[in-house]
């Protein structure tokens, strides 16, 4: 029987929507969600459940802006097994923006636009938690 790999549930919370996401010290992507702001205890919950038994998520990352300590409070009460880390998420949403765009390259005449200029067709606070995750991981390989 193979070891589990280690991941990370990530989180961005935010007023009224949360990004969510599972990342893999491999650099995998389990899931990445955006959910309601008051459902982030639930969905991580559910989001856990939903995980492959090759995974083994160690902790939580959660994103230290908008509505930090509840969502905290909301997650130690969901998942009170894991420990809670609270990472600096400054610059998070542009690069979570540009992330988006490489994920999903523009069509048509919107290829012409540049980045900086676009915005996202829908919310984007799942890749913000997926760009938390991987900085975590990129952090415990670089001490």
């Amino acid at each position: 029987m193979t070891e589990p790999v280690p991941a990370v549930l990530a989180l961005d919370p935010g007023h009224r929507k949360c990004g969510l996401a599972v990342v893999a010290a491999d650099g995998a992507i389990a899931t990445h969600v955006v959910v309601a702001a008051e459902d982030i205890g639930p969905a991580a919950a559910r989001a856990m459940l939903a995980l492959p038994a090759d995974l083994r998520v160690q902790r939580i990352i959660l994103g230290d802006g908008t509505r930090s300590a509840e969502a905290r409070a909301q997650l130690a009460a969901a998942l009170p097994d894991l420990p809670i880390d609270t990472v600096n998420e400054t610059g998070s949403t542009l690069a979570a923006r540009d992330r988006y765009w490489r994920e999903h390259p523009p069509r048509g005449l919107w290829r012409l636009v540049p980045t900086s200029l676009r915005v996202p067709p829908e919310p984007y606070d799942d890749w913000v938690a997926v760009l938390l995750g991987e900085r975590y991981w990129a952090g415990r390989a670089n001490p």
